[in-house]
């Protein structure tokens, strides 16, 4: 009875072990622990981390003008569609600019144009001067010379004249010096007229007489002196070269006034004539007045088509509004794609260097599951709030439902790694120190710490490259170096 009862005991917990698919191996006494085995089997590798739903790309749009904005056709969050006008502009302003600017082209245009016809006109002016001044250059000196055409028979006679002219005005002079003397002695005797006439001795009279002789003679020397010069003078040139040489004087006279008068004429006109970097100046403010006419055309296009989407998509951002004076350059809104979504996540700098883009990828959002893989991955780290490196990864999403909204958080997982036959060991029985990676097992009933080489880590499984074996027994439990050498029963769990 006690044997059956024993036989039915075991058979009912046979059964137990059956059902709960837990087999339990005593070898001996000692505790007991939950256990797996190593089995070989196929892994792949999964990072696993949280991200949020953004449009695969953004645009930031900028204020083509400067103006202020009429009305605003979108709000934070609204959808839109390619082509749609998000922003008016009020293009008042602008046109008036544009008029004003036209005006200012056609005023700079007639500037230049009136400029160079009036530098034009005096360089044909100054031309004219400058030749004329050479021409009257040529003229003064051939009259010059004609003037001085007289033979060398004629200018040794005009030099033997001016020789006698010359000789006659010295005894000119010193017969005037002479009769002064005369006249002086003359005046000492008679006491320079202090003495009346009783007064005078008889050798007074005499001395006076006598000097009055000798300036009477003097006088009538000098009358003959000054005739010979006359007819000396006279005698300078014929009545025919007198003749030539006035008519000679009389033209150089003419062609110096008009000569003086052409050099006047050409320093005046030479004063209204552009040069070549003057009249640049002014076809280069012409020129600037037309292009500032351009540009604020172009502005008053600008304002007036507004500003439109490029793509459809989701407003992610707004900075402006209604009345709001904005200027050229000022950031007004962003807009994310709806057409190609992505969830945008970070990865650490552990799992980072097994991420790949092509690599296949899960989004869960909201409990829905789409497929995806990974499509870019950042080449610039940035730090998390925690202070830890992280890179940004997008896995772009397939057949994305309108459950996929933009913002939405999501959990992402990507398939790194993946090796059809491999030793796994569950990632509860893997541990690392600073001597590397390890896991407990038991052998022979007692438990034993081994050091190992681990390869893919999905989460869930390890795989071991080096230092176990398919078949061995390692603790899944919590465990610790205490435990080393002890005996122990486990649990296949």
């Amino acid at each position: 009875m006690k044997r059956n009862l024993i036989s039915k005991l075991i058979g009912a917990a046979f059964v137990i072990v059956l059902l709960t698919g837990t087999a339990v191996h005593a070898m001996g006494s000692g505790k007991t622990y939950i256990a797996a085995e190593v089995k070989e089997t196929g892994i792949v590798g999964k990072v696993k981390e949280s991200g949020k739903i953004h449009g695969e790309t953004d645009k930031i749009y900028y204020s083509t003008v400067t103006a202020p904005i009429e009305e605003v056709n979108v709000r934070l969050g609204d959808s839109v569609s390619k082509d749609d006008v998000l922003v008016k502009y009020d293009s008042t302003d602008l046109q008036r600019a544009k008029d004003e600017a036209e005006i200012r082209t056609a005023q700079s245009e007639a500037d230049y144009s009136g400029s160079v016809k009036k530098s034009d006109y005096y360089e044909s002016k100054y031309k004219k001067a400058l030749s004329d001044d050479s021409t009257y250059a040529l003229l003064y000196w051939m009259y010059r010379e004609k003037g001085n055409d007289i033979s060398e028979e004629e200018f040794q006679r005009q030099y033997n004249i001016q020789c006698q002219i010359d000789a006659v005005n010295r005894d000119i002079a010193e017969k005037e010096r002479q009769i002064s003397d005369e006249q002086h002695r003359k005046n000492k005797a008679s006491g320079y007229g202090t003495k009346g006439e009783d007064d005078y001795s008889k050798r007074d009279i005499r001395k006076i007489k006598k000097a009055q002789k000798e300036i009477d003679k003097l006088n009538t020397e000098l009358a003959e002196l000054k005739k010979q010069l006359y007819v000396t003078s006279m005698g300078n040139v014929t009545p025919a070269e007198n003749e030539e040489l006035n008519d000679v004087n009389n033209v150089l006279e003419d062609i110096s006034r008009n000569w003086s008068e052409t050099k006047n004429e050409k320093s005046t006109y030479e004063n209204y004539v552009l040069n070549d970097d003057e009249k640049s100046a002014i076809e280069k403010q012409a020129e600037l007045s037309r292009k500032e006419e351009e540009e604020t055309r172009e502005d008053l296009d600008k304002a007036n088509s507004g500003i439109k989407s490029d793509f459809a998509g989701v407003v992610t951002s707004l900075e402006v509004d209604d009345g709001a004076y904005v200027s050229k350059g000022e950031p007004l809104f962003t807009i994310e794609t709806s057409e190609s979504i992505v969830c945008r996540t970070d990865i650490s700098r552990y799992d980072i260097m097994n991420v790949k883009v092509g690599q296949d990828a899960e989004v869960n959002i909201s409990g829905k599951i789409y497929k995806g893989k990974v499509n870019k991955i950042k080449s610039l780290a940035k730090t998390d709030s925690s202070d830890k490196s992280k890179v940004e990864v997008d896995v772009s999403i397939d057949n994305a439902s309108d459950a996929a909204i933009i913002g939405l958080e999501a959990d992402v997982t990507i398939f790194t790694e993946q090796n059809k036959s491999a030793l796994v060991i569950p990632v509860e029985a893997f541990y690392s120190d600073s001597e590397g990676d390890y896991c407990y097992v038991i052998s022979g009933g007692k438990i034993e710490k081994k050091y190992v080489t681990a390869g893919i880590d999905n989460g869930d499984d390890v795989e071991i490259t080096e230092g176990l074996a398919k078949g061995d027994i390692v603790v899944t439990d919590a465990i610790t170096d205490d435990a080393i050498g002890e005996r122990a029963k486990y649990v296949i769990d």
